[in-house]
């Protein structure tokens, strides 16, 4: 494990990072071969929810049980070195494994679409049309169970202290 000392196992560090971010690469398998796909998401303190069409292949494969990887990354800062080798940037991410389910019950679906809204726009939900029934019913949302995870970070200048650098 390279760079084992920027490692994190805290779930409550995981909360928090995934608290403040809403997108996330979502990786799979499908017939053999892998593919990764950006996602909006939402969690709260024990799943990660996602939402898309019936019909999509990553919908159907997250929720039908297969194990799945997902991928947050967060950039805080730019790492400039005068030595071109030790460029980098400062940041945490987080490696999720789990697996998902398709969520059926009409009311916790619109709980997860307020979740959502509020994530994007916080009190944006009082300014939105609440959906219809065949609105619900035309989407699938998934609800994702955290089995593992790691998280990573970076912070401060170059590897090489006594380089001249700056951070942006």
């Amino acid at each position: 494990m390279r760079y084992s000392e920027r490692a994190s196992y805290d779930r409550d560090e995981l909360i928090r990072l995934l608290n403040r971010n809403f997108i996330c690469h979502v990786g799979f398998v499908d017939e053999g071969e892998p593919y990764i796909i950006p996602m909006l998401y939402v969690n709260d303190d024990q799943y990660i929810y996602m939402h898309g069409s019936p019909d999509s292949r990553l919908i159907k494969i997250i929720g039908g049980g297969s194990p799945i990887v997902i991928a947050i990354t967060e950039v805080r800062g730019i790492v400039l070195s005068s030595n071109l080798c030790n460029n980098s940037i400062n940041y945490e991410s987080a490696i999720i494994y789990g697996r998902g389910f398709l969520i059926d019950d009409l009311n916790e679906k619109l709980r997860v679409f307020q979740l959502m809204i509020n994530r994007l726009v916080p009190g944006r939900i009082g300014d939105t049309e609440l959906p219809t029934t065949n609105e619900l019913e035309s989407v699938a949302v998934v609800r994702i169970k955290i089995e593992d995870f790691a998280i990573k970070r970076r912070e401060g200048g170059p590897t090489i202290s006594s380089d001249r650098h700056w951070e942006a």
